[in-house]
């Protein structure tokens, strides 16, 4: 997809750079392992970004393959004390089609990459 601004392109690169490695997974296998876990469907979710906490340490934000946001946080060591939470309802201006977005945020641009790939499947 093609954006008038060089900051919203290089957002759209940064989700699809992420989702791609997570699709082919180029991530912490335990890691893939719990998104499975949890219900992510890894070839149809959209990550914003990777976030390393610290080793074997996981936050951030995804898409799921229900077009739902969850946040997420995890210590590989004890992967069952994961967070894993629907956050879809408080998105507010993370949402595209807030009249307040910001397609330069990773979480709104993961949504608009989301819908892209789903139009194209169509």
């Amino acid at each position: 997809m093609e954006f008038s601004k060089i900051s919203e392109q290089n957002a759209w690169d940064a989700v699809a750079t992420a989702t791609d490695q997570i699709r082919h997974g180029e991530s912490e296998q335990a890691l893939l392992d719990w998104f499975q876990a949890q219900g992510v469907t890894l070839g149809e979710a959209v990550f914003p970004c990777l976030g390393v906490f610290d080793e074997g340490v996981y936050s951030g934000t995804l898409v799921t393959q229900d077009r739902k946001v969850i946040e997420y946080f995890v210590d590989l060591s004890c992967p069952e004390d994961g967070d894993f939470e629907d956050v879809t309802a408080q998105l507010g201006p993370k949402d595209p089609s807030h009249p307040a977005r910001d397609l330069k945020d990773l979480i709104t641009m993961a949504l608009v990459y989301f819908d892209a790939q789903q139009s194209r499947a169509a």
